[in-house]
């Protein structure tokens, strides 16, 4: 129901986001309209003069929004734990892109460094990374409740819950160098590296556990796709692990 809303979302809306029960409307002139339940963000009125104008895009995980604005400042509003909290002087400028999970949010800053926030369960602290995490990222992965950071020297780095592949110790050896891309399920991830061949880590009854195809995919993997709870490796002869 946008009854409450309406004439606010009658012209000029140019996208949509969502968390798990609200909406955020992105406007052409940069404001934000919201609606839907209030404990997953449905209610922007403690930021709403930051939400007037100036935002340039929208993020979300299951409770909260994260909101980036053209000075790279970032604006987040919804249920806590969701909130920037301590972190918020390091959000008032630099940010160039914010990922999430189910509780938490990620965002990378113009300088390759990470600030994050949210439940503590689902990488809101990465306290332990915090050095790997100053500069050099490139891109952030998510599954449920763990990221993984790709690094320019082709390093990844891994927070979060350690049964969603939050911990990646088992594998650190083969993730320090080369990897061009991360995938997930619910509860894994899956690294390609540069030479085709894949890495997998995380809850071994959701893909974290490749042992027993490891010869089938340590080289020539072009690309992964994913399930809930399971890979396939298209390789480049066509084939399928």
């Amino acid at each position: 129901d946008s009854s409450s809303v309406s004439t606010q979302l009658s012209s000029g809306v140019t996208q949509i986001f969502s968390t798990y029960g609200a909406f955020a409307a992105l406007k052409d002139d940069g404001s934000v309209v919201t609606w839907g339940s209030n404990l997953s963000g449905g209610d922007s009125s403690s930021v709403s003069t930051q939400l007037s104008s100036g935002v340039s895009q929208i993020f979300s995980n299951e409770t909260a929004f994260a909101a980036l604005k053209n000075d790279g400042s970032v604006v987040t509003w919804g249920a806590l734990p969701m909130g920037s909290g301590d972190v918020s002087a390091q959000l008032n400028s630099g940010v160039i892109n914010i990922f999430s999970n189910n509780g938490a949010f990620a965002a990378l800053k113009n300088d390759g460094s990470v600030v994050t926030w949210g439940s503590n369960l689902s990488g809101g602290d990465s306290s332990s990374v915090s050095t790997q995490l100053n500069s050099g990222v490139i891109k952030i992965f998510s599954n449920r409740h763990a990221f993984a950071a790709l690094k320019n020297d082709g390093s990844v780095v891994t927070w979060g819950d350690k049964f969603y592949g939050g911990n990646s110790s088992s594998v650190k050896d083969q993730i320090n160098s080369g990897v061009s891309q991360i995938y997930s399920t619910n509860h894994a991830f899956a690294a390609l590296k540069n030479d085709g061949s894949v890495v997998t880590w995380g809850n071994n009854s959701y893909g974290g556990d490749s042992s027993s195809i490891k010869d089938q995919i340590n080289s020539e993997v072009r690309d992964i796709f994913s399930t809930a709870g399971a890979f396939a490796a298209l390789k480049n002869d066509g084939s399928v692990v």
